[in-house]
């Protein structure tokens, strides 16, 4: 999960509208870490392409509106090339010319910095592709600013954590019904050891489904809480 899961979390966490590698749903206000922020009408992963672009610049840049049909991520030069992109600039009014009705001038763009990539536009708004990361990336998403979805990140990073140990526990919670003594009935112990892991799934599906804005390590930590005093009592009963 560490090494391999993160390096096909793009394909994996994909919905039916995105069997093709388009997703229809949109990028709703994703803001980058100028605090720009940006809205499209799709997202194309494997062309690293957006759809009906709006960015909202920063006031430190005038607060300015940007339109475009598309934009495509350029990789080497990490920035966005706009298709048929205009800033839309307010004009004083005494400013004005017989071509800028309404106080509202057009300018084209060709590209903007925009500092997010297509898989962290992504990554910022989906807590199922989150859950697929390593924990060094978790980690590293958690530090960055302007993350909507800080709550998810951060409640899967304490899943991530918790794993190694609840496989540990389902296992020290089953055993000591088949390592008896004295005989009994494989298809009750069998009946036994089933009702208590399916108890401690059930705690485990609940604890982990909530995201915890506050206290996710504790949230995180339930099931483990719960049901490792008593892996410890039945193991310390277990008289083989």
């Amino acid at each position: 999960r560490e090494f391999v899961l993160p390096a096909f979390a793009a394909d994996i966490a994909r919905d039916r509208g995105d069997v093709i590698g388009i997703r229809t749903r949109n990028i709703d206000f994703a803001r980058d870490d100028n605090k720009a922020i940006l809205r499209a009408g799709a997202i194309n992963l494997n062309e690293g392409r957006l759809e009906r672009v709006v960015i909202i610049e920063p006031k430190d840049q005038g607060s300015h509106i940007i339109q475009a049909d598309a934009a495509t991520y350029d990789p080497r030069r990490k920035t966005w090339l706009l298709e048929g992109g205009r800033r839309v600039v307010e004009v004083p009014a005494a400013e004005l010319t017989g071509a800028e009705q309404f106080g509202i001038r057009r300018e084209p763009v060709s590209e903007y910095p925009f500092t997010l990539t297509p898989q962290e536009l992504i990554l910022r708004q989906s807590a199922e592709w989150s859950g697929m990361l390593s924990l060094r990336e978790m980690n590293e998403l958690v530090h960055s600013r302007n993350l909507p979805n800080l709550a998810a990140i951060v409640m899967n990073r304490h899943i991530w954590l918790t794993q190694p140990v609840l496989q540990l526990l389902l296992l020290a919670l089953t055993v000591p019904f088949f390592l008896r003594r004295e005989p009994c009935s494989v298809l009750v112990a069998g009946g036994q050891a089933l009702l208590l892991s399916g108890a401690f799934y059930a705690t485990g599906f609940f604890a982990h489904s909530m995201i915890a804005a506050q206290h996710a390590a504790l949230v995180a930590w339930i099931p483990i809480l719960i049901f490792g005093p008593i892996a410890a009592l039945l193991l310390s009963n277990t008289r083989t």
